[in-house]
């Protein structure tokens, strides 16, 4: 999985879409590794209390946690805190006041521990969990947009795709419209399937890695 995590680079906005209902905990623990290794300072943006749910399946499977409990977070919603929490918004009634309050802390963070990798959990939830409104999807967009080319950071967003639903599979759409890497998971028995079907690099795009 290296050779996958190599092949990204700063400024690049990469969704990891999970195509069936397996967690996801042994790859956000690979690639929080792998981004320590790099020199990256890693921030989770921990949607409804996401990183919580994967740290605690990480624990029950035996694996080495101890990175979780230190690693910064931006929350937003949920209730549970891990990590080193920086910023906690609450309240996901009103788009304006949420983007603009993540922008905040979002940018600051940026600014004072340059090379970041963000990683994005459980962004499909704001989509299943509230009304969908023409103005919300556009505010999430061009935040996204926003950032693409930012060399300041690398995002890398952990999707689980059959939770959309095919009623909102279009956000999806939109979503890897704007991503310069797309990476779906699968499963066959107990081998994993990382199959690269979107990608800057002309070298990586169609690789398929099985472990």
């Amino acid at each position: 999985m290296r050779e996958l995590w190599d092949s990204l680079q700063l400024g690049e906005i990469v969704l990891v879409e999970r195509m069936d209902l397996k967690d996801q905990y042994f790859g956000l623990h690979q690639l929080m590794s792998w981004g320590r290794s790099k020199g990256y300072t890693v921030l989770i943006v921990d949607v409804v209390d996401s990183f919580h749910i994967l740290t605690s399946k990480a624990r029950l499977a035996g694996l080495d946690c101890e990175c979780f409990d230190t690693t910064d977070v931006i929350k937003v919603g949920g209730r549970v805190k891990r990590g080193n929490v920086i910023a906690w918004i609450s309240d996901l009634t009103e788009p304006v006041i949420l983007i603009g309050k993540f922008k905040e802390a979002y940018e600051r963070f940026l600014k004072e521990n340059s090379p970041v990798l963000t990683i994005a959990l459980g962004v499909e939830k704001l989509f299943v969990t509230s009304d969908v409104l023409p103005k919300s999807v556009h505010l999430a967009l061009s935040l996204l947009s926003e950032y693409v080319g930012n060399r300041d950071r690398l995002t890398v967003h952990l999707i689980k795709a059959p939770l959309l639903g095919e009623e909102h599979r279009y956000l999806l759409n939109l979503i890897e419209d704007i991503a310069t890497t797309i990476i779906r998971v699968s499963s066959h028995g107990r081998i994993g399937e990382f199959k690269v079907v979107k990608s800057i690099k002309r070298d990586a795009e169609g690789l398929t890695i099985r472990a």
